[in-house]
């Protein structure tokens, strides 16, 4: 039977991606006396991981307004639901048969990658991360089904997880070059990439 994990080690691991993690690779070392020196001097002024430089509502109000502008310059309509059960936003075709999408958005001041089981049973539902909001020259954003970020979740063996597996939910702090290539079919570069994800999301 596996030992119970501390809730200080389920914080770190939601925090950051042990998937090519090998245990124990230190241990001699630090059974020998090594130590962690932690260097004076530097400044936490642009770690991502400093939680009071960043303020996670104004994160999450500039990762919306930015989404909304792309799904406005792609030609779409977009309402936000009054109450929030899942759905952030609501992309809809106002031109020829009414069309719909719920929007389910994660932004972020990094580049950080989760999904949570509990939206597989949304319809048509449009997962959307938008990255690096804090600096918008470098802003990205990636769309795709619940299905198809599943698909990558599996791919790098996040469902193999204890967090996955008892929670239902899965986060990654920092995507890697990996966690990247895995997502850049899914990236949002032109209007018509956002429409052709929309049309997909049916």
């Amino acid at each position: 039977m596996k030992p119970a994990v501390s809730e200080s080690e389920m914080h770190l691991r939601a925090q950051f991606d042990f998937a090519r993690a090998e245990r124990g690779k230190f241990h001699e070392r630090f059974k020998k006396g090594q130590r962690i020196t932690l260097l004076e001097g530097e400044s936490d002024e642009n770690d991502p991981l400093a939680q009071d430089k960043v303020d996670p509502q104004l994160i999450e109000v500039a990762g919306k307004h930015l989404l909304i502008s792309r799904l406005i310059a792609a030609g779409l309509e977009v309402a936000e639901p009054i109450r929030d059960k899942g759905v952030d936003l609501i992309a809809y075709s106002g031109r020829g048969d009414f069309v719909a999408r719920p929007i389910q958005l994660k932004a972020s001041s990094n580049e950080s990658f989760s999904l949570a089981a509990k939206y597989s049973s949304l319809s048509h539902l449009l997962i959307t991360y938008v990255w690096n909001v804090q600096t918008p020259e470098r802003s990205e954003v990636y769309a795709m089904s619940f299905k198809q970020a599943e698909e990558i979740l599996k791919s790098k063996k996040y469902d193999q997880t204890d967090s996955w597996q008892e929670k239902g939910y899965y986060f990654v702090r920092s995507a890697g070059a990996e966690l990247k290539e895995l997502l850049k079919p899914y990236r949002i570069s032109t209007s018509q990439n956002l429409l052709d994800r929309f049309q997909a999301a049916g």
